[in-house]
């Protein structure tokens, strides 16, 4: 029997326990697994972080494990045009969920929250490792190692 794709979900201060699950086995979702995890994060620190009107957190789940996550921020903007755009801060797939669709299926819910909120524009800080996966899903180099990606 096949194993359904990801179900990807935004998750808020009711779901802080979800957040310290992940935080707890952080390192199986590095890029070497064998580091060890962030470290025990409390609940009222969870809820803190996920009540942050400018935090957006992503799960991947599949039966419901968790697979994949990802972090962004919400940068409010100065100049005319979009209201914000995002910063894309961490993101990370299971070490036995990589290469299966995970990191898509994460981007494509963060970019339906894009649409849904006017928001056209994504940047990701300079990140060695996932270089070749951003540009493979549409973004570009921007600005000397800056990897951005533009919604039309």
């Amino acid at each position: 029997m096949a194993v359904p794709g990801p179900a990807v979900r935004r998750i808020g201060p009711a779901d802080a326990a979800a957040l310290i699950a992940l935080a707890a086995t952080d390192n199986l979702f590095d890029e070497d697994p064998g580091t060890a995890p962030s470290g025990e994060l409390t609940p009222d620190g969870a809820r803190d972080f996920l009540a942050d009107p400018s935090v957006l957190f992503w799960l991947a789940e599949v039966e419901g494990q968790t697979v994949g996550f990802l972090h962004c921020c919400i940068q409010r903007r100065r100049t005319p045009g979009p209201w914000a755009e995002l910063l894309l801060m961490e993101m990370g797939t299971h070490a036995g969920w990589r290469r299966r669709g995970v990191g898509r299926a994460l981007l494509a819910g963060m970019e339906a929250w894009m649409r849904a909120n006017g928001v056209v524009e994504v940047w990701v800080p300079a990140n060695t490792y996932a270089v070749g996966f951003y540009r493979k899903c549409g973004f570009a180099t921007d600005e000397g190692e800056i990897l951005v990606k533009e919604l039309h």
